[in-house]
């Protein structure tokens, strides 16, 4: 906390991970759910920049987060907080993502399975992301190795993922599940689905906070989650707020440093993909079990990893998710996201 303001930033430079934060902010829910001082003036910042170079948080994150003095940092990997807790880092998961969404690995006719994949062209998104880590967890499970077995391609993601996989660059990638539908029809093979693998979701990113900020200024936090929620609960709304999300998507595309960013990428150019995004409705994050489980099972977790209870302090997005559950102006809104997690099952 410097200058008496919250101070929040990105871990990541993905732009995807600005886009809740700036929702929260130009839609005043920070604002409105108490983040501001005595003079009536907003009591927080957003750092734009990513905190540490991509790839690099696991070692990284906290004294970053030291350096630059911020107390809230988003959309942490949940294996570095694991890491960073058992050097002794004062830093918690205070809310998070719930990996169980959109995304089905499909594969060209002649891939039946993961096993089918030695020797082949794999598509990710970027080394080190999240599907990169996914699809080599499985890798290793079907006997093979990520580094030696197959071919990592990155910057395959939408729009140029399904031309990818068509053309033959790649024999694998991710793909919506409407888009599964299609290339099922024409041949190709479902290889793997997170809800499948992931029935508790899977909590790849997370949201951190310092051991000090929880102690000074806990109503800040909760401020600041329920800030969150609300975002949350605005994306996936669609599609009413398709045209704020996307034109907001667009800004900030145009201001990133990163060619790739700035380019033709776009996360948010459906609203069904929007709606899918991994945000649960009440903000807690969940499967920790299951994704330590199998990490260690792939030989993942090379240091004594902490009880889960010493990594997570969760009890402020509960209290913020039942004080807004209360709030009858909200209901409507909450209502209709209800219908799409219930349909998407997270």
């Amino acid at each position: 906390m410097l200058d008496g303001k919250l101070r929040m930033a990105p871990t990541c430079y993905h732009v995807l991970h600005l886009i809740p934060v700036m929702v929260a902010h130009e839609m005043n829910f920070f604002y409105d759910e108490g983040l501001r001082n005595e003079d009536g003036k907003p009591a927080y910042h957003i750092g734009r920049e990513s905190m540490v170079p991509f790839g690099l948080e696991k070692l990284g994150i906290a004294q970053a987060m030291k350096e630059k003095a911020v107390d809230i940092a988003l959309d942490v990997q949940t294996r570095t907080m694991f890491f960073q807790r058992s050097k002794g880092a004062d830093i918690y998961i205070i809310a998070g993502w719930r990996n169980q969404h959109i995304h089905v690995w499909m594969a060209a006719p002649d891939v039946k399975s993961i096993a089918d994949l030695k020797g082949k062209p794999v598509g990710i998104s970027d080394f080190g992301s999240n599907k990169h880590w996914a699809i080599s967890l499985w890798l290793r499970k079907a006997g093979l190795d990520p580094e030696r077995d197959v071919e990592m391609v990155r910057g395959i993601f939408h729009p140029v993922h399904i031309p990818a996989l068509r053309s033959g660059k790649v024999a694998a990638c991710p793909v919506a599940t409407w888009e599964a539908d299609e290339l099922e029809a024409q041949g190709f093979n479902r290889l793997m689905t997170l809800t499948e693998q992931y029935p508790n979701g899977r909590p790849e990113r997370i949201i951190a906070a310092t051991g000090r900020i929880l102690e000074e200024k806990p109503e800040w936090v909760k401020s600041f989650l329920k800030g969150m929620i609300r975002s949350y609960w605005l994306m996936r709304d669609q599609p009413a707020n398709f045209d704020y999300v996307h034109r907001l998507e667009r800004r900030l595309r145009y201001q990133s440093a990163d060619p790739e960013e700035s380019g033709v990428k776009l996360s948010c150019d459906d609203p069904r993909r929007i709606e899918a995004m991994p945000f649960p409705l009440d903000g807690l994050p969940t499967g920790f079990e299951d994704l330590l489980a199998e990490e260690e099972a792939t030989g993942q977790l090379d240091y004594d990893v902490p009880d889960i209870k010493d990594v997570c302090a969760l009890d402020l997005v509960k209290e913020a998710y039942a004080e807004l559950m209360q709030r009858d102006e909200l209901m409507e809104q909450y209502g209709r996201v209800r219908k799409v997690a219930e349909r998407l099952e997270y």
